[in-house]
């Protein structure tokens, strides 16, 4: 790995490590909440978006003239027991994922509840904007770090680092998505490895994010009309 390339992997890094801290310190680190409460920094979490997106992103495509589609795509279609093997991932997750927001609608509503009902548009412009960041944020370290790394020090060294600094970045979040980043980290470096591609980790980084927390957006709706009862 060239001097540059390990330079700008490592820039971007420190920039992106150092918006998840200042979103943790802004309270802005997601736009719906566990608790399925709204965000009141709703135009703050698009402009972390934004600057993510260019950090893990357009700076290493740019500087390092690396391809997005060869990465994303990679040099041919996988073995059939792989792709039988990321279809029952993304059906797992998709029932998870559904399971996850049935049961916060389940809980019951606080009689103080606010419904901060945002407009369509913003949300489909956050939805939209949401995908591109974790398209970006896969193709960075699933992605260009990961296969630089792997003819750089080889394939076990290579999943570890991308295990430790990926972990690294959830330090502000709870600890139960701390511990839950580990296997899937794990999982999906492997299934990128087997694909020589980063689409297995883009899809199902999208899948999982996108069907929980429009499932959280749902229940924040739910639990707003029934503490309005």
């Amino acid at each position: 790995m060239q001097p540059l390339t390990i330079f700008i992997y490592s820039f971007c890094y420190l920039m992106v490590f150092i918006l998840s801290l200042i979103s943790k310190k802004e309270g802005s680190q997601r736009l719906i909440k566990d608790d399925a409460t709204i965000s009141d920094k709703p135009g703050n979490i698009i402009g972390l978006h934004i600057i993510g997106i260019m950090w893990l992103g357009m700076v290493p495509w740019f500087v390092l003239k690396l391809s997005v589609l060869k990465t994303f795509t990679g040099s041919g279609i996988p073995h059939s027991s792989v792709l039988v093997i990321i279809a029952a991932l993304l059906i797992l997750a998709t029932a998870l994922a559904i399971r996850v927001g049935k049961n916060i609608q389940q809980q019951p509503a606080n009689s103080n509840y606010i419904n901060n009902q945002l407009p369509v548009r913003f949300l489909t412009s956050y939805f939209a904007l949401r995908m591109v960041f974790l398209f970006s944020y896969e193709l960075f370290f699933r992605g260009f770090l990961l296969f630089d790394s792997i003819q750089a020090m080889g394939i076990i060294p290579a999943v570890i680092l991308n295990v430790l600094l990926h972990q690294l970045l959830h330090l502000f979040n709870s600890k139960t998505e701390m511990l839950a980043c580990i296997p899937f980290s794990l999982l999906v470096c492997w299934l990128c490895i087997l694909c020589n591609a980063a689409w297995p980790a883009v899809i199902l980084h999208i899948t999982i994010s996108l069907l929980y927390e429009i499932n959280l957006y749902k229940s924040h709706f739910s639990a707003a009309k029934i503490a309005r009862l």
